[in-house]
């Protein structure tokens, strides 16, 4: 009898000890905004949390709220390490969230929700300024051939692609570098699939209607939206000239895509610049964030397209953000198809606000090299899309306020 308590006893500070190598950390998140925050993006330093919980590992966490697993993102950062999930919260409403680890600790498979690819021809087979073959497959990183120019049939349209569920967006990896939108009329994740046939650079199919939506926007040789450029000469000087291009696919989910790209040598006026381009987008979110770095220069400037039958407005917040934004006929859709494009900027890094002819253009002055930016747009037939200019100016005010970080973090 006395070996069997004794059997038991041991057998309780055995299985406690398991238990007590868990733990936990409580996350305290308070909407002071008075709207609900819907997918909201929570963005913790991953790296402060390691320090002040030993045995906080990338691989063995999760974060819970009540009986429900978040889905949650790891990332590099410049030289930090980043945590993000998103979250619920109702207009002035308090929620704990808790973040458990361990070594037994595993995250669940979540369902992507973001998604960034770049999608090329496999081969280097290249005659009459066409690059040739039947398929394109996806890589992570690549330098950009020299040879390499608009519609040669090198990649999937035209360049790297990134989406949420609600909308999806591209830039031409050549010497055009500008930022194009695809319309969605459903909310999935579909950039894998549009444009696997066009491997001729001909009529490609997304230029027409199609189930899920099509490109809807027409840059020509504008800054399209929120497009990367600087302003010399008493002009805008796209990302045209490099002496080299790599581009990667840094990040493609389960709640944050990103794709990476380094420009060399990009020659602007006499003068030639080494630049390195973040875009990212979150889950349930129509922003694209630009992160920019880059060296020696007073400005980097981005804009966005002037489409007649459309019209201009901004805003005048005394916040640390504002905005730029065009409503109107300027879908690719039809002639009575209504869009909506905005740019959201620092206003500490704001130099001017200023138009050529073809462009609304706004001037950003780096902070030790850095200039970061948004842009976002809103098609009419979006699931719910907006559907007048103060449906889109409500849209961007709300972009705003969330922008500006409504949300009181307090961890426990």
């Amino acid at each position: 009898m006395k070996k069997y308590l004794q059997f038991i006893v041991v057998l309780f500070f055995v299985v406690s000890y398991i238990k007590a190598e868990n733990k936990t950390i409580e996350i305290s998140l308070t909407n002071t905004a008075n709207f609900l925050l819907n997918d909201f993006s929570v963005k913790l330093n991953f790296d402060e949390l390691k320090t002040n919980n030993p045995g906080l590992k990338e691989c063995n966490y999760i974060i819970t709220d009540g009986e429900e697993t978040l889905p949650s993102q790891v990332f590099n950062a410049g030289n930090k390490t980043k945590l993000i999930f998103n979250v619920n919260l109702e207009a002035k409403e308090t929620k704990v969230v808790t973040l458990v680890y361990g070594e037994d600790v595993k995250q669940p498979e979540f369902k992507t929700r973001v998604h960034a690819e770049l999608s090329m021809k496999p081969t280097d087979v290249y005659y009459e300024k066409r690059f040739r073959g039947s398929e394109f497959k996806s890589v992570k990183r690549i330098k950009v051939p020299a040879i390499h120019t608009d519609h040669d049939a090198l990649f999937r349209y035209e360049g790297p692609g990134w989406e949420s569920e609600l909308i999806g967006y591209r830039f031409y990896l050549d010497w055009r570098n500008t930022t194009d939108i695809f319309g969605k009329k459903i909310n999935e994740l579909l950039l894998s699939k549009v444009g696997v046939h066009d491997t001729v650079a001909n009529d490609d199919s997304y230029h027409n209607m199609q189930d899920w939506g099509m490109d809807v926007f027409k840059v020509g040789k504008t800054l399209g939206i929120g497009s990367i450029s600087m302003f010399a000469d008493n002009k805008v000087n796209m990302v045209s000239k490099t002496d080299s291009v790599w581009c990667e696919i840094t990040s493609t989910g389960p709640v944050r895509a990103e794709i990476k790209t380094e420009y060399y040598g990009w020659l602007v006026g006499e003068k030639k610049f080494d630049l390195e381009s973040k875009i990212s987008i979150c889950a349930g979110s129509k922003l694209s964030k630009v992160d920019l770095s880059i060296q020696d220069t007073e400005n980097m400037t981005t804009g966005l397209a002037k489409h007649p039958n459309t019209e201009m407005f901004e805003s005048k917040t005394n916040g640390n953000w504002n905005y730029i934004a065009l409503y109107g006929k300027q879908s690719l859709a039809g002639e009575d198809d209504k869009l909506g494009i905005a740019l959201f900027y620092k206003e500490s890094q704001k130099i001017e606000v200023t138009e050529d002819p073809i462009n609304y253009i706004v001037k950003l002055k780096p902070n030790d090299g850095k200039v970061t930016y948004y842009f976002t747009a809103s098609w009419e037939q979006e699931i719910n899309g907006v559907k007048s200019i103060e449906e889109f100016k409500n849209y961007l005010d709300e972009t705003l306020i969330r922008l500006e970080n409504p949300v009181t973090i307090n961890i426990k």
